[in-house]
Parts: structure tokens; sequence; C-alpha cells
């Protein structure tokens, strides 16, 4: 493996690593952690403001952001420690330091990405709707509850690699401790099979809706933009893999670090992916509108006069939307691809009530809107049925 950073001046300085910074470190973290606090700070901004319907994917987005935070604080921290400085050259105290840390990122790790899967499966469960009987929707199921279980053994493993605790960073104190990098090695390998597990489920499913074959191609490069976490996830294993009897943990875990940090913040980044359309959608639109006022502001006057020259223009185009309000397609607000019609559901409503046939001629909007307000039993006897056919709803529609 190539050195992350060489001893220099190590004869002159002793401690020279503890102000040396790793600067594979500092462009991974500062990297990793402002992508992903714009895109958490976007997706917040869309579920809360913009469409107003936050839900427990966000929710948990979040706390997986908060965790990134505490990671990559441990990973700092360790770099003052020894941390890609071979352990022959690091002092006893800060050696002791550096295993506090890594133990502490370690205990960190598992329910940081099984936060950060979990917001994404929420994400499918609540964008594809499967039925409580279909195949997605077990699967999804399977993947949480096999990924809560795995990691929190895996949490449980690495709280109690060594008995007593204090041996992980005192190995003088007498006790027994596990091969720890055999852990990491299994937690690796199986956290590249669920990564590509959760990568591919949606693509699969957005390829069997009806729909334009321009549009799955786009909506699956969203959701596969989650591929640098397994590419990340699978860096990690190879590592662990090289590591697995490794005695020099400053210099070998290193790399570890670096591609942990980016396998948790393309986790977060792909769960915010999909909200990202609306917010520059919404902001375009803005932009748009102002574009317009600006450039009719001048002709306002004009406007005006128009409108007084024709004033039954406004009553047609008023009634024209009543009338329309309840046969046009409304914009989606509860969903980030809002111009993807999936299928939710058909609905049928019958009533029957007795009512006279009504010659009544209605010509203005003031009499469609009472005539509207008038209950059916106002109506002489006779013979009325009503069908409401609601056939096609998207998803998060309020009715």
């Amino acid at each position: 493996m190539a050195p992350f950073i060489y001893p220099r001046g190590a004869d002159q300085n002793p401690f020279w690593y503890q102000k040396s910074p790793r600067v594979w470190n500092i462009v991974t973290v500062s990297t990793c952690l402002s992508i992903s606090t714009i895109c958490v700070c976007m997706r917040m901004y869309t579920k809360f403001r913009i469409i107003r319907s936050p839900g427990w994917e966000d929710y948990t987005c979040f706390l997986a952001w908060l965790g990134l935070i505490a990671y990559s604080t441990c990973s700092l921290l360790a770099d003052k420690h020894g941390s890609g400085v071979h352990q022959m050259d690091i002092s006893e105290g800060d050696m002791k330091e550096f295993s506090i840390l890594a133990n502490a990122s370690q205990i960190v790790y598992g329910p940081l990405i099984f936060i950060t899967k979990l917001s994404i499966l929420l994400l499918y469960l609540r964008v594809f709707r499967p039925s409580f009987k279909n195949k997605v929707y077990f699967f999804i199921q399977l993947l949480i509850w096999f990924n809560f279980c795995f990691y929190l053994a895996d949490t449980v493993v690495k709280i109690f690699e060594c008995t007593p605790r204090k041996r992980i960073w005192d190995k003088n104190t007498p006790g027994t401790c596990i091969n720890i990098n055999i852990p990491i090695l299994v937690t690796s390998a199986i956290n590249v099979a669920s990564d590509f597990q959760v990568l591919l489920l949606p693509i699969i499913c957005v390829w069997h809706l009806q729909m334009r074959p321009s549009k799955k191609l786009w909506i699956s490069g969203v959701f596969a933009a989650g591929l640098f976490g397994c590419v990340s996830s699978l860096m990690r294993l190879i590592v662990s893999v090289q590591n697995k009897d490794s005695d020099d943990k400053t210099y070998d875990w290193f790399p570890e670090f670096l591609w942990t940090t980016a396998e948790i913040a393309s986790g977060i980044i792909a769960s915010c992916l999909p909200a990202l359309p609306k917010f520059f959608r919404f902001y375009f639109r803005r932009a748009v509108t102002k574009i317009s006022q600006l450039s009719t502001k001048g002709s306002s006057h004009e406007g005006k006069k128009q409108s007084k020259t024709r004033p039954r223009s406004s009553s047609r185009a008023l009634r024209n939307q009543k009338w329309s309000r309840g046969t046009n397609t409304t914009e989606l607000s509860s969903w980030e691809l809002d111009d993807t019609p999936i299928f939710q559901g058909t609905s049928y409503t019958t009533t029957e009530a007795k009512a006279e046939p009504v010659t009544t001629t209605v010509t203005d909007s003031t009499a469609l809107t009472t005539l509207d307000a008038v209950h059916l039993d106002n109506y002489p006897k006779g013979i009325l049925k009503t069908v409401e056919v609601d056939v096609e709803s998207e998803p998060g529609e309020q009715r």
C-alpha cells in the first residue's frame, strides 16, 4: 500500500505528526461535508417550505447528516494522534488516544450507515407505494430489518471487542481481545452486497412502470447517483482485505477513514437527489415570473384600458376556471419527482336522490354558484343518479 504521509523531520521532532495536516483527510472531509450539507439543506427546504410534506425519510436523513459530522470529527481528531503515520513513530500517549477515537468511530459507523440506508429505503416505500402483498414491499422490509439486525450486532461487537474495554486502548491491562480486523472485513463485505441491492431496487422498479423510455432513463439516473457509495464501500472492502492481519493500525486504518466518510456522504447525497429537481424548478419558475413582471410593468396602463373595454372576458375566464377546477390536472405537491405519473388507485361513488327535471336557464356565474349550493332535497321528487369517478390520483394528493 502506498504511504499517505511521510515522517519527514521525525528525528528532530518526535511529535511532528501532531501539527502536520493529513491533506487527503482534510480534502475528503471538506468535500463530503460541503456537498452533503448543501444537499440536505435544499432537501429540508423543499420538504418543509415548498412541498410542506416532510416524512420519516427526511428526519432520518437529517440524523445521518449529524452522524456524518460526528464521524468526521473523530477522523480529524485522530489525525492529531498519529492517523496515517506508522505506529512505530507514535508516542504511547498518542497511541492510546488514537485507539479511543478509532473505537468510537467504529461504534458510530454501525448506527450511522443503517440510518443512511433507512432514509433511502423509506423513500422507496413512499415513492413506489407498494401494497402490503407486493414483492417490492416485502423486499424493502426485508432489507430494513436485515440491516437493522446486522448493524446492531456489529455495533455490539465493536463495543465489546476487548474484555475489559480498557484493554482496547491500554494493552497493559490484563484481559482478552478479538482481532477487530475480521469484523471490519465481514462488515465491509456485507455492506457492499447491501449497497448494490439498495442501488438496483429502484432502477428495476422504474423500468416496470408505464412511461416513456427517456423518462425512465432520467429517473434511473437520479437513483443511480448512489453508485459512488457502492464504489466507496467496495474500496473499503479491498482495504479491509489488505489489512486483515495488520498490526500497524494507525497507518493501515487511515484509508478506511477516507472511504467510510465518502460512503456515508454518498448515501446521504443519493437520498437527497430526488428532492432537488423540485427545488430548482420552484426557483426557476419564480425567476421567470419576476422577469415576466418586470417586462410587462411598462405596459400595465394599456392592460388596464383593455380590461375596462371588455368587462365580460374576466367573468367568462372566471366561469371557465370555476367549472374546470375539478377536471384539470393539478401539480403534484407532495412528491419530488412530480412529473412522473404513477398510478395510485381508483374510487367510485354513487349517490341516488329524488328530484324532478328542472328547466332553469343559467346565464350568470353568480347563479352557477348558487345552484351548486342548493341541496338535492330542495328539488321536487323524481329520480336523479349522480356518478362521481376518480380514475387516477397522484401520490400525496389531498381529497
